[in-house]
C-alpha cells in the first residue's frame, strides 16, 4: 500500500492554504503551465463556481505532506434529466488547456489510483467524469484513465484540441538565422512601417501596469468581434474580473505580460502572454480592424516583437495554445493535440445508458459525414 490518504475539499476558503504547495506541484511538473496553477485556478472558481460544487481532493503522503491535487467541481448538465459531470476547475469560458492532476514527481501512479479509489468512493455525488485539455502524457491518461478501466468503468478518450507551438532558440542571432532571408526582410519591412507613422511598442508586466492593458487589450478585441456582428469571448463582466484578478496576483511574479502597440497613445494591437518555467503561451491577441490599418500588419508586427523578447528573456518554447488560425501557421506547423477522457461508473447505470446513446448519436453523424463526404468527391 502506498500509505496515501484523501481528503475532499468542497469549501473554497479550505484552498488558500494550499496555494504553496499547490504551485510547487506544478512547478515540479513535467509540463508546467500558468493553466494548473493555484492563482488561475482559484480565479476561476471565485468569478464562474457558482451554482456548481467544489470537489478538490487532496492526497496526502504518511507524514502529511501534499503528493498531489486534484482540481475538480462537479457541474449539472441537462435539462429535465441532469447528469452531476466531474470536471476540473477551469474547464469552461476562459479557454484552459492543459489540465490534469498534480502530482510529485515519482509518485503519479500512486496519486491516480488513490483518487480514482477516493472518487469512486463518493461516486453517489456524480454520474461520469468528464476530464478535458489532457496532453498525451497527462497523469490522468497515463494512470487514471487505465486504473478506471481496471475496474470495470467505461472510459473513452477522443481527441479534443490542435495547440501549435514554436520551439525556440537559445540567442537571438540563432533565432533570426533560423527565420530565413525572406522572412527577416519581410519582418524588417513591417517594423519599418509602424515606426515610420509613429508606433512605439510598450510592455505592461505589474499590477499597476496590467490593469490598463487589460482594457486595451478588451476594447480592441470587442471593435474587432464588433466588426463581424459577434461580440467576442472577453465581453462578459465576469471573464474581465478574471482577468483582473490575474493581473493582481500573477502579475506581481512578472509571468503576465501585455504587449501593446501604441500611436499617439493609442492603442493599435496588444499580445496578451504568461509564462512558467521556460514556455511563453501565447493567450489572446487583438487589434485594430480599422481597414487604414490592413497595409501595417500591427498584430504580425506585435507577435514578432512579442516572440523576440521571449528569446531574449531564455525562453524555449513558445506555445501558439488551442486553435489552427492562419496566422499561427505562418509561425509554426508544430502542433500538440490534446483530449478528452470520459470515466463512467459501472454501477450508474442510468448515467451509463445515457452515455452510450450518446456515443451512438456521435457514431452515427461521424459515419454519415463521412458518407456526404465521399459522396461529394
Amino acid at each position: 500500500m502506498s500509505g496515501l490518504t484523501v481528503e475532499t475539499l468542497r469549501d473554497a476558503g479550505a484552498l488558500a492554504a494550499l496555494r504553496e504547495d499547490w504551485n510547487r506541484l506544478v512547478d515540479a511538473s513535467v509540463r508546467p503551465n500558468v493553466f494548473l496553477t493555484w492563482e488561475w485556478l482559484h480565479a476561476w472558481w471565485t468569478h464562474f463556481g457558482q451554482g456548481h460544487t467544489l470537489n478538490v481532493l487532496v492526497v496526502r503522503d504518511p507524514e502529511g505532506g501534499v503528493a498531489g491535487i486534484a482540481p475538480f467541481f462537479i457541474e449539472r448538465e441537462g435539462g429535465a434529466w441532469p447528469m452531476r459531470v466531474l470536471k476540473f476547475l477551469g474547464t469552461r469560458l476562459v479557454s484552459s488547456d492543459y489540465l490534469d492532476l498534480l502530482a510529485k514527481p515519482g509518485r503519479e501512479r500512486e496519486v491516480a489510483v488513490a483518487v480514482l479509489r477516493a472518487i469512486r468512493e463518493d461516486r453517489d455525488r456524480w454520474d461520469l467524469a468528464r476530464l478535458s485539455d489532457l496532453l498525451e502524457d497527462a497523469v490522468c491518461l497515463q494512470s487514471l484513465g487505465e486504473e478506471a478501466r481496471g475496474h470495470g468503468c467505461a472510459v473513452e478518450i477522443v481527441k479534443d484540441q490542435w495547440c501549435p507551438y514554436l520551439a525556440l532558440a537559445a540567442t537571438s542571432e540563432e533565432y533570426f538565422q533560423a527565420l530565413g532571408r525572406s522572412k527577416r526582410s519581410r519582418l524588417k519591412r513591417a517594423k519599418k512601417a509602424v515606426e515610420g507613422v509613429g508606433c512605439t511598442y510598450t510592455l505592461a508586466d505589474s499590477p499597476d501596469t496590467l490593469g490598463p492593458a487589460l482594457e486595451r487589450l478588451f476594447e480592441l478585441h470587442a471593435k474587432r468581434w464588433a466588426a463581424r456582428g459577434l461580440s467576442g469571448n472577453l465581453h462578459a463582466p465576469a471573464v474581465r474580473a478574471f482577468h483582473h484578478e490575474l493581473a493582481s496576483t500573477l502579475g506581481t511574479q512578472g509571468t503576465m505580460r501585455i504587449y501593446q502597440l501604441e500611436r499617439e497613445g493609442k492603442g493599435v494591437a496588444c499580445d496578451y502572454v504568461f509564462q512558467r518555467g521556460k514556455t511563453v503561451y501565447f493567450y489572446q491577441t487583438a487589434f485594430d480592424p480599422d481597414p487604414a490599418w490592413e497595409e501595417y500588419h500591427p498584430g504580425y508586427t506585435l507577435l514578432a516583437h512579442c516572440i523576440e523578447d521571449q528569446v531574449e528573456r531564455g525562453a524555449r518554447e513558445f506555445d501558439f495554445l488551442r486553435g489552427r488560425e492562419e496566422y499561427k501557421d505562418r509561425w509554426t506547423d508544430t502542433v500538440r493535440e490534446t483530449h478528452r477522457l470520459t470515466v463512467v461508473p459501472n454501477e450508474h447505470v442510468p448515467a451509463l445508458v445515457r452515455y452510450r446513446g450518446e456515443q451512438a448519436v456521435r457514431w452515427t453523424k461521424c459515419h454519415v459525414r463521412a458518407l456526404m463526404n465521399r459522396g461529394k468527391r
